[in-house]
C-alpha cells in the first residue's frame, strides 16, 4: 500500500472515530447525565459489555455500538445499580439469539420492509424535534392533536438549523464525494448547525431554542459510587429483564446481514433510536477499525470532561432532521418491490406502525419488529 493510501485509510478511520464520538459516545452521555445516570456507571457497564462481546470470538457486536447500553437502560427507568447485571445478560441473550436462528442472514425483503416501516416511524415521530414545536403524547396520534391544539408556530431559529442540515445531508454526499469518505456527511450536518448555533445564539439563556442539555460536572467523587444491588425492588428486576431482552435483539442485529451479504447496521440503529430517543448511530459505518475505536473513545472522553457545555448546544432540529434524511436514504429501494410481495411483510409494517399511531410511542415496538422479523424470516423453529 502506498503512503497516500495508508495516509488517507489512517486519517478516514480517525475520522470515522470522531462521527462516532458525536453520534454516538459523548452526545449519549450527555443525555445520560440528563437522565441521572453518572459518567462511572455507564462507562462501567458499556466497557463490560463491550469486552463480553470480544470474549465470545463470533464477531457479534459492533465495536461502537457499547455507549448504546446505558442510554438503553436509563430510558427504561431501570435501577442503574443492575446495569452490569442487564451488560451481561444482553449479551448472552444475543449468543443465544444468533444460535436459536441459526444464523445471523435476514431475508432481503424483511430487510426491505423493516427499512419502509422503521422511516415511516421515524418521520411520525421526529417531525416534532425537526419544527420544534414542543408537542406531546404517548401516541402519535396524541402527537397530532397536540400540534392542533398548539397552532402551527414553529422555531423559526431551529427551523433553519433543521433546514440546513436537511439540505447538506442531500447534496453534500453527491457534491463532496471525496470529502464524505473522509468527513461524514452525518457528521458534517451536526458540526455546521452547532457553529451557526454557536454564533447566531452565544448564550444559551438567549432563546428558548430546543438543544441538548449538557452533562453533569465531572467529580472526582463518582469514583466511589456505590455498585451494591441493595434497595433493588421487584420492578427494577421487570424493568431490567425488559431492558436485557431490547439490548440483546439490538446486539444481534448489529452483526446481521441479508443472503446477499449486505449490512443491516441500519436496522438495529434505528431500533435503538426507538428505545432511547436519541440519534445513536444514525448512521452507517462498514467497518469499525481500532483506530476508530481509540479515537472515539479518546475524543469523547475529552468532549466530555473539557467541552459539555459546547456539545450541548447541538440544535435538536437538526437532530430530527438528520435521522429522517438517514432514515429515507438507508431504504433499499430496488428490493421494495420483493418486499411487499410478502404478506407477512405487510402485516409486519402495518403492525409496527398502527403500535406507534394509537398505542405508544416509547417504542417498545423495537422489540415486536425484531421478533416479527425472525418469524418471518422462518428462523425460529419449533
Amino acid at each position: 500500500m502506498s503512503k497516500n493510501l495508508l495516509e488517507n485509510k489512517m486519517l478516514k478511520e480517525i475520522t470515522s472515530g470522531l462521527t462516532a464520538t458525536m453520534l454516538t459516545g459523548a452526545y449519549s452521555l450527555c443525555v445520560c447525565g440528563v437522565l441521572g445516570l453518572d459518567l462511572w456507571h455507564a462507562l462501567f457497564c458499556s466497557v463490560i459489555c463491550f469486552f463480553l462481546s470480544f470474549e465470545t470470538k463470533k464477531s457479534i457486536f459492533s465495536p461502537d455500538a457499547f455507549l448504546l447500553l446505558p442510554v438503553l437502560y436509563m430510558v427504561s427507568s431501570g435501577s442503574k445499580n443492575l446495569l452490569p447485571v442487564v451488560a451481561i445478560a444482553g449479551t448472552v441473550i444475543a449468543i443465544l439469539l444468533k444460535k436459536l436462528l441459526k444464523s445471523n442472514e435476514l431475508p432481503s425483503y424483511v430487510f426491505a420492509g423493516g427499512g419502509i416501516g422503521i422511516a415511516v416511524v421515524v418521520t411520525i415521530l421526529l417531525t416534532n424535534n425537526y419544527f420544534g414545536i414542543g408537542a406531546s403524547g404517548t401516541t402519535a396520534l396524541e402527537m397530532l392533536k397536540s400540534y392542533r391544539s398548539l397552532g402551527f408556530h414553529p422555531d423559526f431559529r431551529g427551523l433553519l438549523y433543521g433546514t440546513v442540515t436537511l439540505f447538506a445531508m442531500i447534496t453534500y454526499p453527491f457534491k463532496f464525494k471525496k470529502l464524505n469518505k473522509i468527513l461524514p456527511a452525518e457528521f458534517m450536518t451536526l458540526l455546521i448547525p452547532l457553529i451557526m448555533n454557536l454564533f447566531l445564539n452565544p448564550v444559551k439563556e438567549l432563546t428558548t431554542i430546543n438543544e441538548i442539555d449538557s452533562f453533569k460536572a465531572l467529580s472526582l467523587s463518582d469514583l466511589a459510587y456505590d455498585f451494591s444491588l441493595s434497595g433493588i425492588s421487584s420492578n427494577d428486576i421487570i424493568v431490567a429483564i425488559k431492558a436485557s431482552v431490547i439490548l440483546g435483539v439490538l446486539i444481534y442485529l448489529y452483526s446481521a446481514k441479508t443472503k446477499e451479504k449486505e449490512n443491516v447496521h441500519f436496522l438495529a440503529n434505528c431500533g435503538s433510536t426507538f428505545v432511547s430517543g436519541i440519534p445513536v448511530r444514525a448512521f452507517p459505518i462498514q467497518s469499525f477499525s481500532y483506530i476508530s475505536l481509540i479515537t472515539a473513545i479518546i475524543s469523547t472522553v475529552v468532549i466530555i470532561v473539557f467541552f459539555p457545555n459546547i456539545l450541548s448546544r447541538i440544535p435538536m432540529h437538526c437532530v430530527g432532521a438528520l435521522l429522517i434524511v438517514s432514515a429515507w436514504q438507508n431504504v433499499p429501494y430496488k428490493k421494495v418491490a420483493a418486499a411487499f410481495k410478502e404478506n407477512s411483510v405487510i402485516a409486519l409494517l402495518i403492525t409496527v406502525i398502527s403500535v406507534v399511531i394509537f398505542i405508544t410511542t416509547e417504542l417498545f415496538t423495537a422489540i415486536i419488529f425484531c421478533l416479527l422479523c425472525a418469524l418471518v424470516s422462518g428462523r425460529l423453529k419449533k
